[in-house]
């Protein structure tokens, strides 16, 4: 199925010929997916190792986490932890725990904390060692954020030493009220001793639970009158080796998912119970709306003036709703302080479209975390975007850079939950996945080598999708008179010396495509007259792929489906000829489809190239054999040369000589 689909997107962008190849296709980039099929290929669980493949910097001895959880929602946890140091690296990764909390919702207490000397000595954390800080998410914008970090800072931490400590949180305000939800995972790189995981809860309450890899775990303190305790454990679990382009650990580690929400459309309307009143249009709103789309007519051309102002105008301040409070602030709060969350940015965003009569619903999504969404129904959202029925698109206004309609490859290929329903549409939907739409780069080289065997370039680059929101961004950042700069450094990172300029366009300016133009001038490049080779320009790195044994891969792959076209003219000086190009290549597997076409144009050479590969976030192990085997046809392909004489050269030396007699 894969292979066919890489076929099929190829087959788009060669349309009309690949020198004028499209990678857009007709419908918007970022128009919803109703259902995407899992890949039961790849296993919950990634099975311990028999032994440590690799040293810890630091080993978990101890961890116990005990929950009790009240009908309301409310809850109390407990957690004891004991860490041994064993690397410098260790030293450094636990001289200090950072505990965060919700002020307005929670309490924290540290109940203990000391060092163990390798020596057997015990080092109580004095209380000037504990003190608190807000979070810096906050910083910048107080009242958008009541988190605050309780930091414990151990002493006399060598290799050798343990850390214990403990604290117990007190939440006492649902962030949903009525409902408790959720995940615990252990990383398959750690070094885990003894775990102990509990939830203790009303013997009636609905508690739905999901783990992999964990075991049943009775405690031994028996439940109260009319409550029921459930645990789990880990005992004894060495580090795992780690392996390249892996996802997440969560993905294939022990885990558990508790929730008492029923199913994810649940979750939704928890959230909208919270929130639907900040999004009413009051005349400040209306008012607004009006002004950013006065003399634009359309619904759509209105909601893109919309969408365009308020990624312009309300600085993203990034407080996921997941610590703090899920309750966004009012529209008008909003327009005032210029600045907000992801919660507030998509009321704010609802209020103007619904002022000019367009319906946008918020949609909860885990941006950029692990994809890989429970069975049960448990809040691993941190994040809002919108959802716009009429035209069945989602669009984040917090990206600051993301033209209408496109999206961040951190949203993409995602489960979402809208917060309310939509007429005919389904609760639980996906954005768009990976793939020509979404992520792509489309180049064009128009480069020549001179009398002297220097080479002038002049090229062009756009991204797709994702790939155009981040050049956007990068682009952002760069001060004029940076770019001869950033093109020279570029150069000595390709092992070359030369000069260069780019020129680029405003990053902000959504009604226009992002174009970056760069002009390189690289002495030497050629031997000229010749006979000589060389590589043709903008050759390169275009997939990453490990070496070693596909076979013995165990872990998944974060896989991204992408395509990229790159159209090249290499001129060479008048009266050169060519004794040999590059032969084509069209090469197709699992992991996508690679093809290039060379062709001479009197002294030119005119190359085109397109990469198109599949993946929608999460691949199977197995697929490292097929992806290996399309970056060795890419590699080799782009390390082909043209073989050349310049002008004036005879070729006589290709014949054949007699050998010479003893």
């Amino acid at each position: 199925m894969r292979r066919i689909a890489s076929t099929l997107a190829l087959a788009t962008l060669l349309a009309a010929g690949i020198a004028h190849a499209q990678l857009l296709p007709a419908a918007p980039a970022s128009t919803a997916r109703a259902t995407a099929t899992p890949d039961h290929t790849i296993p919950e669980v990634i099975p311990a190792p028999a032994r440590a493949e690799v040293q810890s910097a630091s080993s978990n001895l101890l961890l116990e986490d005990a929950y009790r959880i009240e009908r309301s929602g409310a809850f109390t946890e407990t957690v004891t932890r004991s860490v041994r140091i064993n690397t410098v690296a260790g030293i450094s990764e636990w001289s200090s725990v950072r505990l965060p909390y919700s002020v307005s919702r929670q309490k924290l207490d540290v109940l203990s904390a000391w060092v163990s000397t390798p020596d057997g000595k015990r080092i109580e954390v004095g209380k000037n060692q504990i003190f608190t800080k807000l979070d810096n998410a906050g910083v910048g914008a107080p009242m958008f954020s009541d988190t605050e970090l309780r930091i414990i800072v151990f002493p006399q931490l060598a290799v050798g030493a343990t850390l214990h400590y403990s604290y117990r949180i007190d939440t006492h305000e649902a962030l949903f009220p009525g409902q408790f939800s959720d995940i615990e995972s252990y990383s398959r790189y750690g070094d885990w001793g003894k775990v102990r995981l509990s939830y203790d809860i009303p013997a009636d309450l609905p508690f739905h639970v999901q783990s992999y890899g964990m075991q049943a775990w009775a405690p031994t303190t028996p439940a109260g009158s009319g409550r029921k305790l459930i645990g789990f454990a880990l005992d004894n679990v060495p580090p795992m080796a780690p392996e390249t382009i892996a996802p997440s650990p969560y993905v294939f580690s022990p885990r558990v998912m508790v929730s008492t929400f029923p199913d994810y459309a649940a979750i939704g309307d928890a959230y909208w119970a919270r929130a639907q009143a900040m999004s009413a249009v009051t005349p400040e709103v209306r008012k607004l709306a009006d002004a950013i789309t006065r003399g634009i007519s359309g619904k759509r051309a209105q909601a893109v003036a919309i969408y365009d102002w308020v990624s312009k105008h309300i600085r993203y301040v990034a407080v996921y709703f997941g610590v703090g409070g899920v309750v966004p602030h009012d529209a008008a709060t909003v327009i005032a302080n210029r600045y907000g969350d992801c919660k507030d940015h998509a009321t704010l965003l609802e209020a103007l479209l619904a002022a000019k009569g367009i319906d946008a619903i918020g949609a909860l999504i885990n941006a950029g975390g692990p994809n890989r969404p429970p069975q049960v129904a448990a809040n691993h959202f941190n994040h809002i975007i919108t959802y716009l029925p009429q035209w069945h698109l989602f669009v984040d206004s917090t990206v600051g850079e993301a033209p209408f309609g496109e999206l961040p490859g951190s949203d993409l290929g995602r489960q979402v939950v809208l917060v309310r329903a939509a007429p005919g549409e389904p609760r639980v939907m996906h954005t768009p996945g990976f793939g020509p739409a979404t992520m792509g780069l489309i180049s064009d080289d128009h480069s020549e080598i001179t009398a002297d065997g220097s080479l002038i370039a002049r090229s062009s680059e756009r991204g797709v999708g994702a790939t155009d929101i981040g050049m956007r961004g990068n682009f952002l950042s760069v001060r004029p008179g940076q770019e001869k700069y950033i093109m020279q450094s570029m150069l000595a990172s390709r092992g070359m010396q030369g000069t260069g300029d780019m020129q680029f366009g405003n990053p902000l300016d959504f009604a226009t495509p992002f174009v970056l133009r760069m002009q390189v001038k690289v002495p030497a490049f050629a031997q000229l007259p010749g006979p000589a080779a060389v590589t043709i320009p903008g050759s390169g790195t275009w997939i990453n792929v490990p070496g070693g044994d596909a076979a013995g891969r165990r872990l998944p792959l974060a896989c991204t489906g992408s395509a990229r076209v790159s159209n090249t003219h290499l001129r060479f000086p008048p009266g050169s000829h060519f004794i040999a190009i590059p032969p084509p290549v069209n090469f197709s597997n699992s992991a996508g489809h690679y093809q290039a076409r060379y062709q001479l144009a009197g002294t030119s050479v005119i190359a085109e190239r397109s990469l198109v590969t599949t993946g929608d976030g999460l691949c199977p192990a197995s697929d490292l054999a097929a992806l290996q085997a399309l970056a060795g046809v890419i590699g080799k392909d782009q390390r082909a040369q043209v073989l050349y004489a310049g002008p004036g050269v005879a070729l006589h030396w290709l014949q054949a000589q007699p050998a010479a007699q003893p």
